[in-house]
């Protein structure tokens, strides 16, 4: 099972850039395991610390937005975490973020994005993790300010201040326990090594990676109730195969209803190589007739069908990828998902660093993808190349839905634009300068191939944009 765990975490990091930050960052975001204390003083005198600190620095160049073409961000930040050891399986779990941008391109406005990193502050500082938690081998909860992972709700590992939500989540084994993994990081069923494992959660605010305070309103709308979701997860073996399928519910209140499945699976060709596969499916058919971003009101009707397939030789490994969303002509961008607190995470197999089907949709994308491992293993490269083909783009403005069907206000629709992006990652592990230290790069450049008589100022392109970070882990 534990061959299982390894090989599916490396598809999902080959396949998503934001994972590929994760994987450098989650041992931070996250707790250590806290130690089983005979009373509540052992138990503080257990207590672990752990963080990190480093810099971050954010480009973006695009020719098309005229007079800020080229914009900037930096920051220096980090965080502190504490847990307690556990007394009558109770512990307690702090975490305090910050990233201060130290205005270093404050004195030219057209060209400081600083808020991409920072807030529109130029500084941002939160308690982000905050819990009580009870925990044993089947079972572990948590209540208060804390991390999750789940497909379309987590963190999305882009700056110093990852995404967290306010209140009650838990993870039960139901067939087989868990060897405790989970403790490490945020509650999630990717790390549970259980056969049969659930996790349910119920949450009321959100902290985005862009403030220092939590609210009740989403990327969509100021104010919410939130959302609950349900997960179960299945991974056996059979004859040579391992195999992994989970399925999920969510209900963001008062905008959408979403089901995710996914089904993987690996199984080795030779002493050195293996074939893995995944298929996915979203599903928000025909709900959230309330939706109303900037006054209006829109069914949701969106679903998008994916597959991946690829081999490992080694550490290294390589993979075609693939999604599929229809139009659903009269709902919201004619068949565009709704996800409130899920920023292109690596959920969907073609998501790239600007772009996903997810936003852009519907419409479909299909490319390749790869990691390469150099120098030992310390240097890892991940190049993805995706085309993208959109049924009504509309130059990626997210967050914007002032105009017809929840477009974007005074942007035409182009039909079958097409963008063309190439991604890539790198890592290198500085340990043997000092234990904790690491580098990481990470880019994208695209180009939309539009009519010669529709121009979109987004994607007037190419575009480029780069995020660079140095960080020390203790």
């Amino acid at each position: 099972m534990s061959k299982l765990i390894k090989s599916l975490a490396g598809m999902k990091n080959s396949c998503s850039k934001a994972a590929f930050f994760a994987a450098g960052i989650l041992p931070l975001a996250g707790l250590a395991m806290p130690a089983h204390a005979q009373s509540l003083q052992d138990a503080l005198r257990q207590t672990t610390i752990s963080g990190q600190a480093g810099v971050y620095d954010f480009t973006y160049a695009n020719k098309g937005e005229v007079g800020k073409n080229t914009q900037n961000a930096f920051a220096v930040g980090g965080n502190l975490n504490l847990h307690t050891g556990a007394f009558e399986g109770f512990s307690v779990g702090l975490g305090g973020y910050t990233g201060q941008s130290l205005g270093l391109y404050s004195r030219n406005p057209n060209h400081d994005d600083s808020s991409e990193l920072t807030s529109h502050t130029h500084s941002e500082q939160s308690l982000r993790e905050a819990f009580l938690q009870y925990e044993n081998r089947y079972l572990e909860v948590r209540g208060g300010r804390q991390f999750i992972n789940t497909p379309f709700a987590n963190q999305d590992l882009y700056t110093f201040n990852p995404r967290a939500f306010m209140g009650f989540a838990g993870v039960a084994n139901v067939i087989g326990g868990n060897n405790g993994a989970a403790d490490a990081g945020p509650l999630s069923l990717n790390t549970d090594t259980a056969t049969l494992s659930v996790m349910a959660t119920r949450m009321f605010n959100y902290n985005s990676r862009y403030s220092s305070d939590f609210v009740s309103g989403d990327r969509y709308l100021t104010h919410t109730n939130g959302f609950i979701a349900f997960g179960a997860k299945f991974q056996n073996r059979y004859d040579n195969v391992d195999y992994t399928a989970q399925g999920w519910y969510y209900n963001f209140y008062g905008q959408a209803q979403m089901f995710y499945g996914q089904a993987d699976f690996v199984t080795p060709m030779n002493a050195n190589s293996n074939l893995f596969g995944s298929a996915q499916m979203v599903s928000e058919g025909n709900s959230g007739s309330g939706f109303n971003p900037a006054g209006v009101t829109y069914n949701v009707d969106a679903h998008v069908y994916g597959g991946k397939l690829g081999m490992t030789f080694g550490d290294d490994k390589i993979a075609v990828i693939g999604d599929y969303s229809p139009s659903s002509y009269g709902s919201f961008h004619h068949g565009g998902m709704v996800h409130p607190y899920n920023d292109l995470s690596g959920t969907i197999f073609t998501d790239t660093m600007q772009n996903g089907i997810e936003d852009m949709g519907p419409g479909y994308a299909y490319g390749i993808t790869g990691t390469i491992k150099a120098m030992g293993g310390k240097l890892e490269i991940d190049p993805t190349y995706v085309e993208y083909n959109a049924d009504y783009g509309f130059g990626g403005s997210t967050y914007s839905y002032g105009g017809a069907y929840g477009f974007p206000a005074g942007v035409a629709p182009i039909h079958n634009e097409a963008i063309h992006v190439i991604d890539a990652g790198f890592s290198y592990n500085l340990s043997d300068v000092l234990k904790g230290l690491s580098v990481a790069w990470d880019t994208d450049a695209a180009f939309a191939q539009n009519d010669s008589s529709q121009t979109n100022a987004h994607y007037d392109n190419p575009y480029f944009s780069s995020r660079f970070y140095l960080k020390y882990a203790f």
